[in-house]
């Protein structure tokens, strides 16, 4: 009996931890497919545009890219279910034996206790006894023995039952390894889709290379502006930060300088090559270096669509694309927001790129641009997820937030510091 048990336990066991393994696969496909859908949604809007475009073949990679995680995926949860299923096999056989040979013994017992009752009934056989004693314990024993074939009777119907329910489980098993070949199968078709599209798209556009490079330059030309605008006003605000800074330590040495001459001067010429924060400021600045990896978005809902840095293009040869932050596309009518709290230090407007918000977190800066209207002002403290502004939508139909991170005159790659998703 205690054995049973145990193979019971281990029978369903396995069950529950692949049930609980297929709900995780499953959310993590979902919420792949969830994107892949946001994606498509997206590209549909820039679809209207007839013409093809570079940020149409960068939707299309981002779905393939996340149309093979999902196969993916689909394949692990194959392969889990066909190893629950050769596990279920064994664990059922080894049921179906212990069971067989419990039924075996019930079936002995009947069989042993039939005979004697041939030769000798319960009644001749009390009555046989030597003494009154021995007829009770005669009597005692009759009974327990019909309850113990009653009981043993009662466990190989559980027995029973219980194999059953581990072949209804199985079944189950089954069916939904079949639930996920077919969605493997329609996945497998849509990416064939998907490619087939990007390579109709990328025949389109590879007689206008000097449309595209001409396209490419004027972006270029937009973003060197605000670029450029957003190094002076970072240069004016340490500027003017070193200057209180020396104003300060002016101030200080005053009153010491009959004592100590020597030390007139010395702040501001330690500091000479850094930005100076207040101790408010550089507890901002501390926090926000700490955030790495875990700021939040700049939009609620949204994809990078071109990385930091300089890089070819995946597709079409002798385009090269030049990025100081990161792009993100979003949905129409979307809302840019901050990923930290700080204070508003400027709002440029460059041909272009629309507006931009330019946020001051101690030494680092976030700037929000291609937006195409503002809500906050110069000066103004903000929090994190405070809403900036709405994404601009251009005559592409393509919503997309150029974000960048600076730490004081440097530009840094700012998708490292965002959370996952």
């Amino acid at each position: 009996m205690f054995r049973f048990t145990c193979i019971c336990f281990l029978l369903l066991l396995p069950l529950t931890g692949f049930s609980q393994s297929r709900k995780e696969l499953e959310k993590k496909r979902k919420k792949v497919q969830e994107e892949i859908q946001y994606t498509r949604n997206i590209l549909q809007k820039t679809s209207a545009q007839k013409s093809a475009t570079l940020h149409k073949i960068g939707a299309l990679n981002r779905i393939i890219e996340k149309q093979g995680e999902v196969i993916n995926d689909l394949k692990s949860e194959l392969s889990e279910a066909e190893q629950e299923i050769n596990k279920q096999n064994t664990t059922l056989e080894q049921l179906k034996a212990s069971y067989n040979a419990e039924r075996l013994k019930l079936r002995k017992t009947v069989l042993k206790a039939y005979k004697s009752r041939k030769s000798a009934n319960k009644l001749a056989f009390v009555f046989a006894s030597a003494s009154f004693r021995q007829a009770v314990r005669r009597m005692q024993y009759l009974n327990r023995l019909s309850d113990y074939r009653k009981q043993q009777i009662g466990i190989l119907e559980v027995k029973a039952s219980e194999v059953k329910n581990g072949l209804q489980a199985l079944e189950e098993i089954r069916q939904e390894k079949n639930g996920i070949l077919l969605v493997e199968k329609k996945e497998q078709q849509q990416l064939e889709t998907d490619r087939s599209q990007k390579t109709q798209l990328v025949k389109s556009l590879a007689g206008k290379e000097a449309e595209l490079r001409k396209k490419i330059k004027q972006n270029e030309k937009a973003v060197a502006r605000l670029n450029s605008a957003i190094s002076a006003m970072i240069a004016r605000e340490i500027a003017a930060a070193r200057k209180r800074a020396r104003q300060q330590s002016a101030r200080d040495n005053t009153g010491t300088a009959a004592a100590n001459p020597k030390t007139t001067g010395s702040k501001s010429s330690r500091s000479s090559g850094s930005i100076l924060l207040t101790p408010e400021a550089r507890v901002i600045s501390d926090n926000f270096a700490s955030g790495r990896g875990s700021l939040p978005w700049p939009v609620e809902r949204g994809y990078i669509s071109q990385y930091f840095g300089v890089h070819a293009h995946p597709d079409l040869a002798g385009i090269t694309l030049v990025n100081n932050g990161v792009d993100i596309t979003t949905a129409e009518g979307s809302t840019a927001r901050a990923v930290f709290k700080g204070t508003v230090s400027a709002i440029l407007e460059i041909p272009g790129q629309e507006k931009a918000v330019l946020l001051n977190h101690g030494e680092y800066y976030t700037v929000y641009s291609r937006l195409s209207q503002v809500y906050v002002s110069r000066g103004q403290q903000v929090e994190a997820k405070q809403a900036l502004g709405r994404v601009w939508t251009d005559d592409e139909s393509k919503t997309i937030l150029q974000f960048q991170l600076w730490q004081g005159q440097s530009k840094l790659n700012p998708a490292g510091w965002l959370t996952s998703r």
